[in-house]
């Protein structure tokens, strides 16, 4: 009862342990993503801690979902090395176990930094290796996003038809309800058109996008579509329209705040202006661009100062950090300890335990075995008894008709001769004669062929292929084509493996005369160093060898023959006729 007790202990520590282990897991990997969208140096701690539980509960998914975000933000923040060797380490990692969607990704972010590095090739290897397992994932929205990045790497090199395919698989591959992956795709191809000088295109595709765009209703996206509307307009010599997309994504640059953009549209209103003649409204749009381009420039510089102070409060709050999972490790050794050790004990008492019971099964298992092993020796020796009075026997019949019963009919028939020639009868012409002389004559045939059969005196006297050939040889070839092939049989075999290939040979032959209403029938017999195989194919109706392996027939042959250590092999089938192979080994 205390034991019972101590294991119910162990398992309810063990799964409060692993319910902890979870929600902090959850709370790091939340952590690690907003240090992410808040570009805070903080990630590197909390990525580490994260990955490092992950790693010891077996969560290969959040492991890779943690330094993926880590090595990411090391990658925007110019850290390409130390990202590049990341991400590569634990992609070899990650490979060992079944593939993720984060496996996917994280080869998409391998492919980026090779792309940035000018490795195109491996980066669009990696990108084909992520593509591979979102799409047996079915995964929508990741293959769409494989295919616009591998896009991207053929339009860098210029590649435009095989980036505009990359564009429509991604547009084809994007669920309807993610408008702007939609969307994305959409200006992907517009941008190939517009490098195709196709302008016309790329603006059907572009208003497409922009559609799907106003739905999702974010403002940044709205503005850099019309940005890029304007400029297709302005290609296809549409001025108006031109100014009007231009304007538009000017007034929402400026309400969001995209000071860039904003100053971009003022600069470009400048030029239409200029083109057109109106140079005091191209004045006053340059003017514009100039304040506004004047405010990015001093607030990039309050920035640097700002993200000057903001690097140092992070890491005074990386240090508290540190104390803090310091204080949190030790904490966690201590009941890890505890657990530890009742864990050893209660992992001693049950080894023991097993260990017992395994020892007394395996010495029950060989006792079995011996037993069954046992068994099974002394049926196959009562089998060879058997089978090797059987043959016995067979022979003293054989050579009691043959000698005893076949010399009396012989000496019948010669007799009977002498006695119709005394009195004058001829045979040939006395019916009654010629009744009585057929019937000693066939008694004297039947008796030689049943001598023949149970022992053949072409075995005893000629060997074993003379007594094959002699067995088929009293087959009708009018009602049946036979064909025998020997080959390396020069010396004789033993007496027991002929006299048991013979009687299996004779047993399938047998079979196929009454079963198999074949026409042709071929037995071949070869001989060389790895042993002898006998090969008896029949054209016949076949059978299925399943239903059969139960039969009275094929149970004696495999007896006879594991005698002789040798195997039988039936290849048939309802209409297709019948393949006997038998191997005897040297």
């Amino acid at each position: 009862m205390r034991y019972l007790l101590l294991v119910i202990s162990l398992l309810v520590s063990n799964i409060c342990l692993a319910q902890a282990d979870d929600k902090k897991l959850a709370q790091l990997v939340a952590q690690v993503s907003a240090d992410y969208d808040n570009s805070s140096d903080s990630i590197n701690i909390h990525a580490d801690s994260a990955a490092a539980l992950a790693r010891r509960m077996g969560n290969i998914g959040a492991e890779i979902n943690a330094r993926r975000r880590h090595a990411d933000y090391l990658f925007l923040h110019g850290k390409t090395e130390k990202a590049s060797t990341m991400l590569i380490s634990l992609a070899r990692e990650a490979e060992k176990k079944p593939a993720t969607i984060e496996l996917a990704y994280l080869y998409y972010l391998v492919a980026q930094i090779y792309s940035k590095n000018k490795y195109a090739r491996i980066s669009a290897d990696y990108l084909r290796k992520g593509l591979k397992i979102a799409k047996e994932l079915h995964a929508d929205s990741t293959i769409a996003d494989g295919y616009n990045r591998l896009g991207i790497e053929y339009e860098r090199a210029n590649k435009l038809d095989s980036a505009l395919a990359c564009y429509e698989l991604s547009l084809a591959s994007n669920p309807p309800h993610l408008t702007i992956g939609r969307a994305y795709s959409l200006e992907n191809i517009a941008g190939i058109y517009a490098r195709k000088h196709l302008p016309a295109l790329a603006l059907k595709n572009q208003l497409e996008a922009l559609s799907l765009k106003l739905q999702a209703g974010k403002k940044i996206d709205l503005a850099m579509a019309y940005i890029n509307i304007g400029e297709t307009y302005d290609s296809l010599h549409r001025a108006d329209s031109c100014m009007h997309y231009v304007q538009k994504a000017g007034d929402l640059a400026r309400e969001i705040g995209y000071k860039d953009l904003e100053a971009y549209s003022y600069m470009y209103l400048s030029h239409l202006m200029e083109r057109r003649g109106n140079y005091a409204k191209a004045l006053a749009y340059h003017k514009r661009y100039m304040e506004v381009n004047d405010s990015v420039y001093n607030e990039s510089k309050s920035k640097q100062l700002a993200e000057v102070n903001a690097k140092y409060q992070a890491e005074k709050k990386e240090q508290q950090i540190r104390d803090l999972a310091q204080r949190s490790t030790i904490q966690d050794l201590k009941l890890r300890q505890r657990n530890i050790l009742l864990g050893i004990s209660i992992t001693l008492f049950v080894t023991f335990v097993v260990i017992g019971y395994q020892f007394y099964n395996r010495r029950r298992l060989l006792a079995q075995a011996a037993l069954r092993e046992e068994i099974a020796r002394q049926q196959a020796i009562t089998t060879r008894e058997v089978l090797v009075a059987e043959e016995r026997e067979r022979k003293r019949i054989a050579a009691d008709l043959h000698d005893g019963v076949g010399q009396l009919l012989s000496a019948t028939l010669l007799n009977l001769g002498g006695f119709f020639k005394s009195r004058e009868i001829d045979p040939t012409t006395d019916p009654q004669a010629a009744r009585i002389s057929g019937l000693v004559s066939e008694s004297y045939d039947e008796l030689r062929t049943l001598s023949h059969q149970m022992m053949p005196m072409a075995l005893m006297r000629r060997g074993f292929a003379a007594a094959v050939g002699e067995m088929l040889a009293r087959l009708d070839e009018k009602t049946i084509s036979v064909t025998l092939e020997t080959n390396g049989l020069d010396a004789p075999l033993r007496e027991e493996i002929e006299t048991i290939l013979y009687r299996v040979i004779q047993e399938c032959v047998n079979n196929v005369i009454k079963h198999a209403a074949a026409t042709t029938l071929s037995v071949q017999i070869d001989k060389d160093e790895t042993g002898l195989s006998v090969t008896i194919e029949d054209n016949g109706r076949g059978f299925d060898p399943s239903k059969s392996a139960a039969g009275l027939g094929l149970k004696n042959m495999q007896a006879r023959l594991s005698l002789i250590s040798a195997t039988i092999d039936i290849d048939s089938a309802p209409g297709k006729g019948t393949l006997v192979v038998i191997h005897v080994p040297s």
